[in-house]
């Protein structure tokens, strides 16, 4: 049972208005490349600044200032690199934000400042004692495929679906003329919340309309009263919500018809 655990990829993650989603967790081959590419982004950011800063050095008359800052530039980026990329770019690197991977809490809220900076502060541990050793036995025994700073932080990598883009929601009915002046002119839902309406949209095909309510009936409320958005069903609250905040509020204008063809001209009269 052990084993068929392992071989599962997706992580069920159940928000605090007991809605379950299912994340697609990153595997080690994904994550190694991400490292790989950021590894690229270090040796880079560390070339740059001991070419910038050693003309300087070398004009005071200091001895050995290529050394010193080739080492403080290492020092530097390696502690801080994955903290400030993930806090500015909400659990992602450049790595990770070329492979659509990001990190996040293990119940599946964005991650923070602590969190960050305390699974970039293990991971000296994960790579004892050589070769991401730790690291990689933990993953392997992790049902979340979690490294050691993952587990003190309370974080997780996950693989970022192209099918959840906005494109795959589709809307219906569309939002009226009369909804969208009566939305509020802007709506801020944070990933969390975009993540769990736009897994409702889409099995919502799937579901009967008293189902759909019911489920809608667990959000609804406090995502009415957290945005002012007011609609004759806790379903259309979400779908009005969510439309503002991605911008899908906007009616879609019916393709003008074709031309009429042209009537042949009378023929002239000839005296």
């Amino acid at each position: 049972m052990r084993s068929l655990e392992l071989l599962d990829t997706t992580a069920t993650i159940e928000t605090p208005e007991r809605v379950s989603f299912r994340y697609r967790l990153a595997g080690p081959g994904q994550r190694s490349v991400a490292w790989i590419i950021d590894l690229a982004f270090q040796i880079l950011v560390i070339a740059l600044v001991v070419v910038l800063l050693l003309p300087l050095g070398l004009a005071a008359g200091l001895e050995g200032v290529g050394a010193g800052l080739q080492y403080l530039a290492m020092f530097v980026v390696q502690w801080f690199y994955g903290v400030v990329f993930e806090t500015l770019l909400a659990g992602r690197t450049p790595g990770k934000l070329l492979l659509d991977l990001r990190v996040v809490r293990v119940d599946g809220s964005p991650g923070r400042f602590p969190d960050y900076l305390l699974r970039n502060l293990m991971r000296f541990a994960d790579f004892l004692p050589v070769a991401f050793g730790i690291g990689v036995l933990t993953m392997a025994m992790d049902p979340r495929l979690r490294r050691l700073g993952d587990l003190v932080a309370g974080t997780v990598v996950v693989a970022e679906d192209k099918a959840n883009m906005l494109g795959d929601v589709v809307l219906e009915p569309p939002v009226s003329e009369a909804e969208r002046r009566a939305l509020p002119p802007r709506i801020e839902l944070s990933h969390d919340d975009l993540q769990v309406i736009e897994a409702f949209l889409r099995r919502r095909p799937k579901l009967s309309d008293d189902r759909a309510e019911e489920l809608a009936r667990l959000l609804g409320p406090a995502l009415s009263e957290r945005t002012g958005v007011e609609a004759p069903s806790w379903e259309r609250v979400l779908t009005l919500a969510w439309a503002r905040a991605t911008g899908r509020d906007r009616p879609v204008e019916a393709p003008a018809p074709p031309p009429a063809p042209a009537e042949p001209a009378p023929p002239e009269s000839r005296s």
